[in-house]
């Protein structure tokens, strides 16, 4: 299969809603059309450190209730909010400057998705 180009990527991320990234680069829009759906992200905090039973579990990538984060629209975020362990602050495209950004690891499928327990309350 071809890999696509920078300008077909960009607009597919334009159609989408989805911002493109700075770095432009392709394997990075690749991710993002992947894992991104369209719609904000989310601007939150962790109301609770997540027990032993969200070892394998994406809430895991979050670990100080002290700090600001931000996800982008998708599967994994669905997940995540579903725990009831983090609370919305707001919904944006783009994350403020102090927040921790929380990406969709690239490994995300083989590591939560296809393999891993997915726990939620």
């Amino acid at each position: 299969m071809a890999t696509p180009s920078k300008a077909s990527l960009v607009k597919d991320l334009k159609k989408a809603n989805i911002d493109v990234p700075a770095s432009a680069k392709i394997v990075d829009m690749q991710h993002r059309l992947q894992h991104w759906k369209t719609g904000e992200g989310f601007l939150f905090r962790l109301l609770k450190n997540p027990n032993n039973n969200y070892d394998k579990h994406p809430i895991s990538l979050i670990g100080n209730k002290d700090k600001l984060y931000w996800m982008p629209n998708s599967e994994m975020a669905s997940s995540i909010i579903s725990t009831r362990l983090v609370l919305i602050l707001d919904r944006t495209n783009k994350p403020s400057k102090d927040a921790i950004v929380i990406d969709v690891p690239s490994d995300y499928d083989s590591r939560w998705k296809h393999g891993g327990n997915n726990i939620t309350n």
